[in-house]
């Protein structure tokens, strides 16, 4: 084409602004999604999370009544002997710890990427790995067969001038399991102030609404209890800025702590002499495998809730494709 000077004319388009996917699907408002996630806490609790919660029930009183059985009986009934010295406590206390680490992975490394789409998983995740890491410390206590000298491991004087033996591998347990626990309690506690003052506050207004006696005493102990942990939270600039700096500092706190930890579990084997443990890949393998047990049990929670509470819009399949693709890239190595 050319005008009618002869020069030739060019289509000149504007540039269109590529969109990002959102992170919430169909546009939907912050205050839908506050509707929406607080839904599930002010609403009547569905049968179905009563079937889980008796099965879950008796299957924790089982475990408790097998743990009776073996504090009583001996650490015997696991078939451990001189050769087998850990068996099924060292299984279970890293399948528990591996699973654990998933958690501080989304919300500690994905917060410092700034990855934006782990707002839709983080909470769950790091619930998960409070209550895993909890049911690891179960195993290094129990599995010393005399549970009631579980605090010999610990550096506390006593009478007889004990010490513990620094250059046990059950002793470097103790402390990193201890103190990932703490942080990860911490950062998880942090991320939920805002949370939980917005609770708070829902729960005043419905104050208002509520005319039965024992309805208005059960909103008011809400109050207190949630007003209690938000930490007089009120959302201003000040506050806002104190908890993004706590926030990071957790989180900076929190991301050597998932690679150190597993590579600390990992020794109990790698400093044995035993053929075939006694190998220098053993700590990046056990990490590597903790973040893949990790989100692998994060997928299997979260993929069944979703569609239960029907969270599709708030948990869009991106994010699920997202951790597949972690999954799958720690499965390969």
């Amino acid at each position: 084409m050319s005008n009618s000077a002869g020069q030739p004319s060019y289509l000149v388009e504007t540039p269109k602004e590529l969109e990002r996917e959102p992170l919430v699907l169909k546009k939907r408002s912050p205050g839908w999604i506050s509707d929406k996630i607080a839904g599930i806490i002010e609403g009547e609790t569905p049968k179905w999370w009563w079937y889980a919660f008796i099965v879950s029930v008796l299957t924790a009183g089982l475990c408790f009544s097998m743990i009776g059985y073996l504090i009583v009986t001996g650490v015997g009934v696991w078939g451990l002997n001189q050769p087998v010295m850990w068996g099924w406590a060292i299984v279970n206390f890293v399948w528990w710890i591996g699973i654990g680490h998933a958690g501080t992975l989304i919300s500690a490394i994905l917060f410092l990427l700034r990855q934006k789409w782990r707002t839709s998983i983080n909470r769950a995740a790091e619930a998960m790995t409070i209550f895993a890491v909890m049911c690891a410390g179960i195993f290094p206590a129990i599995h010393v067969g005399r549970i009631w000298f579980v605090w010999y491991p610990l550096p506390i004087p006593n009478a007889n001038d004990i010490w513990p033996q620094f250059r046990s591998p059950l002793l470097w347990d103790v402390f990193a399991v201890s103190t990932y626990f703490t942080v990860s309690l911490l950062f998880w506690y942090m991320g939920l102030i805002p949370d939980l003052a917005t609770m708070r506050d829902r729960f005043r207004l419905q104050a208002e609404k509520i005319k039965a006696p024992f309805q208005v005493f059960i909103n008011k102990v809400k109050q207190v209890l949630y007003g209690f942990f938000a930490l007089g939270w009120t959302g201003s600039n000040r506050h806002w800025s104190n908890y993004e700096k706590a926030y990071l500092l957790l989180a900076g706190l929190s991301t050597p702590l998932v690679l150190s930890v597993h590579s600390i579990v990992s020794f109990d084997f790698a400093v044995s002499q035993l053929p075939g443990w006694h190998t220098t890949i053993f700590p990046p393998y056990f990490v590597a495998g903790a973040i893949f047990s990790g989100f692998g049990m994060v997928l299997t929670l979260l993929i069944p809730l979703r569609s239960l509470y029907n969270l599709e819009d708030v948990i869009p399949v991106r994010h699920i494709e997202l951790m597949c693709k972690v999954t799958l890239a720690t499965g390969t190595i």
